[in-house]
């Protein structure tokens, strides 16, 4: 666990070095909480609620999901781009702890940055609004508990295929995800003053494929070799 935790550590201090994922993380964060928390005031109390609960369950996702994908651009491919890897897989740790290693400084940060988001959400509403909003109970257990397997989840899988497959066939793969999920967190920002009410069965479904889906790339990672990551290097 100790050596998946330098690897966590290294991969945090390689993110925090990069301006341009940081400022790009931190600017949607305050551009979406801000221009949320405008369209969740306009609204009665009741109302207001169902609207901040929804917002903050696709908006704090989505960015998340949105950051961990830049992150991982160069946590992963990058490091294969420039051979950093095949030095990292020569050192005393297995393929696991590696690949572990570099989930957790992805998401992290993702996560951190998220709940960030979430909180500006709920205090700026506030704020706009002259009372007290609270989210609901439903709301606080997707933010503390699913938010993070969510964001670890999707890490996860693309960090193995990035291992998996080669150079070109990665760059092809970032493409397909970019252009939906730009779409998604578009669409999100766009429909987040109706009034989408978020239940318990919501949160459960999708803390349950998030599981699911770590378990699933944990066990297939496992299996990967360090000679067919070597063989996907150019």
């Amino acid at each position: 666990m100790n050596r998946t935790l330098v690897v966590a550590r290294k991969e945090i201090k390689e993110l925090l070095k990069n301006k341009g994922i940081l400022l790009t993380a931190l600017g949607l964060a305050l551009f979406f909480s801000i221009f949320t928390s405008v369209a969740v005031s306009k609204g009665r109390e009741s109302a207001s609620v169902v609207s901040l609960n929804s917002s903050v369950f696709y908006l704090s996702a989505m960015v998340g999901l949105f950051i961990a994908y830049m992150s991982t651009s160069q946590i992963f491919l990058r490091e294969k781009a420039d051979r950093v890897i095949e030095t990292l897989m020569c050192a005393p740790i297995n393929l696991r702890q590696i690949w572990l290693g570099k989930v957790l400084g992805v998401s992290v940060p993702a996560y951190l940055l998220s709940l960030l988001m979430a909180l500006l959400i709920i205090v700026i509403s506030g704020i706009l609004s002259s009372s007290l909003l609270v989210p609901t109970t439903s709301i606080l257990v997707h933010v503390l508990l699913v938010l993070p397997t969510l964001i670890a989840a999707f890490t996860g899988l693309l960090g193995f295929v990035q291992f998996r497959l080669g150079m070109r066939e990665s760059r092809i793969l970032n493409f397909v995800i970019f252009a939906p999920l730009f779409a998604g967190l578009y669409g999100a920002g766009y429909v987040m003053g109706g009034s989408f009410a978020v239940s318990w069965t919501q949160v459960g479904i999708l803390f349950g494929i998030s599981a699911l889906l770590l378990a699933v790339t944990a066990y297939l990672t496992k299996r990967l070799s360090k000679e067919r990551i070597v063989t996907t290097l150019p």
